[in-house]
Formats: structure tokens, sequence, C-alpha cells
């Protein structure tokens, strides 16, 4: 089977000191077929140091600073891609990551693929806490159902993301969680443990792995307890 067409789509949101290290780790693929990269750029240094890197075949301007679902959207729709794979802006990914991504849509029904998170960061916290809420939490939840593709570390078969409408634009939470589980209704969706990417634990750092996990929580139970959970509300901005 030849190699899929493959478009990676980037928001980045004044990321200036951290996206020349997201792009290198793009250029370095190991991928057969075709390859693009498309930033969505929110920042005049953000756009300008997404345009001198030549491994970025796009770089959109949002003007609106909606947040990445919508970023997405955009980045997708310029996309010509068969595969859609989405990643951060304070993310490194692997040379095999496009490769492992796509390999996974050579069974046709297959229209959604994830993978674990590590911590950029060093320190034991940080690498425990991400193996466990990031890792071994979607290989607990994954075969019962509760997909959850990671915004910076998922792929999307492009007639699939079409069908279910892509990233809701309204929701500023959780976009990647409500993606996926849409994506349900149209094929499977495979969790790959062996295709890790690494991304930034500034969040964590800053909110707090406690709080972070009680507003996940929070928001995991719109979809797990219908009528007696947070409204939809919740997950707006």
């Amino acid at each position: 089977m030849p190699a899929l067409d493959a478009s990676v789509v980037v928001p980045a949101r004044d990321e200036e000191p951290r996206l020349e290290r997201t792009l290198d780790s793009l250029a370095a693929q190991a991928y057969d077929g075709r390859l693009e990269v498309i930033i969505v750029a929110t920042g005049t240094e953000t756009a300008r140091v997404a345009r001198a890197h030549p491994t970025v075949d796009r770089a959109l301007i949002d003007d609106r600073g909606a947040g990445p679902g919508p970023a997405r959207n955009r980045g997708a729709a310029a996309a010509g891609g068969d595969v859609l794979l989405f990643t951060d802006a304070d993310t490194v990914v692997p040379p095999s990551w496009v490769r492992r991504h796509c390999r996974h849509y050579a069974a046709g029904d297959v229209v959604g693929v994830g993978g674990p998170l590590r911590p950029l960061e060093d320190g034991v916290r940080h690498r425990v806490l991400f193996r466990l809420l990031s890792d071994w939490w979607y290989r607990v939840s994954w075969p019962v159902g509760f997909v959850q593709q990671p915004g910076c570390n998922c792929s999307v078969r492009r007639t699939a993301f079409d069908a279910v409408g892509g990233f809701d634009d309204s929701l500023g939470f959780l976009e990647d969680t409500d993606l996926s589980l849409r994506l349900r209704r149209e094929g499977a969706v495979v969790y790959d443990r062996a295709c890790p990417v690494d991304t930034s634990a500034r969040r964590q750092e800053r909110v707090g792995y406690g709080s972070l996990f009680w507003t996940y929580l929070v928001g995991y139970l719109a979809y797990a307890v219908p009528g007696r959970s947070p409204s939809r509300d919740y997950f707006r901005y």
C-alpha cells in the first residue's frame, strides 16, 4: 500500500520561544509519503518564526485567537492530506511519529489515532504523573469506549473529520475528547501506546496537578453521566 498523503496542523499562539523546536522535530520525520506542515499562528513573532522555517508549507494568521479548536479547524480546511495530524507548538515529536500514525490507516475501519504524552521538563513528579494521567488512564478508558485523543498527539482520517464536522469551535476545553467521542460513530479510534510525544508541563506547573485533575474529572462527567453532569457551558470559554 503506498504511503498516504499527510498534513500536520500546529496551532501556535505566542509560541516563538518554543515553536522552532517543534518544527525541527517535524522536519526530521522519516515518512515516505507526501507530508505538509501547516502552522496557524497568533502573534507577529510566532508567524515570523513559522514562515522562516523551511519545513513549513503554509503559515496562516489567526486574527481571532479563539482557541486551539478553531485554529485546528482552520488549518485542516487548508490541508490536502488524507490523514490530518495535530500537535502543539510546545511539543516535540519523534522521527517515526507521522509514520506510526499513518500505518494504522491501512485498516479501512480506523478513523483516528492517539498516543501517550511525556513531559519535556525533568523531574520524577512530572514523569510519574504524566505516565499515570497521560498514558495509563488512556489504556484503562480506551477499551471501555471513553476514547480521548490528546490534541498534541492525535490524527484523524480526513473523510471522518469532515463527516463529524471537525472540532467544535464553541469548546475551549476538552475539544479533543469531544472530537474523539464523535469520531467513534464513524469507525475505530486506536490508542498506540508506543507512539509518545514530549510536551511541556508548564500548564501543570502553573495550575497544579490536583486542580487540573479535578477540572478534567468534572468535565469528563459531562460525557459519562448524562443528566447529572455539568451543562455544556462548562466546556465553553
